[in-house]
């Protein structure tokens, strides 16, 4: 809770590289992290970043994410899993899941992944189908 907010790019990459070890354990990681990761475009490495209130926020709730106690359980590969997309404009969030014995789903993984300029621009359901089966194959 205690990382100092970044002011150039070179720390904002170190921030997204610490958090970015923890992405399957923070649920629509990539999306919280668009802003931060849209201000690290230019040509300059090391130059200064427009640090916006979009910015902070996704700081702040990435700090935040990532101090809660993950809500995930380890896969049962005896179970049936099941698998919920959900897409944006900006990308799409992808939560595995699996049910108890007493029928309570619980999440067994986190995926998201923002969306590049052309991807933005496909309907809805080839949205969730095309990124769901890239990341599945991964």
């Amino acid at each position: 809770m205690e990382f100092p907010t970044p002011k150039t790019k070179t720390q904002i990459r170190a921030f997204l590289g610490l958090a970015g070890y923890y992405a399957h354990y923070v649920k629509n990681f990539s999306l919280i992290a668009a802003p931060l990761n849209q201000s690290l475009k230019g040509k300059i490495k090391k130059e200064g970043t427009n640090w916006t209130q979009d910015c902070n926020r996704a700081f702040t709730e990435l700090k935040n994410r990532l101090t809660e106690i993950p809500v995930l359980h380890a896969p049962d590969y005896n179970r049936e899993f099941i698998v919920q997309t959900d897409a944006s404009d900006l990308g799409i969030g992808v939560v595995l899941s699996q049910r108890n014995d007493n029928g309570e789903e619980h999440p067994v993984l986190f995926l998201s992944k923002t969306f590049t300029d052309a991807q933005r621009k496909y309907g809805t359901t080839e949205k969730e189908w095309q990124q769901l089966f890239m990341r599945l194959r991964n």
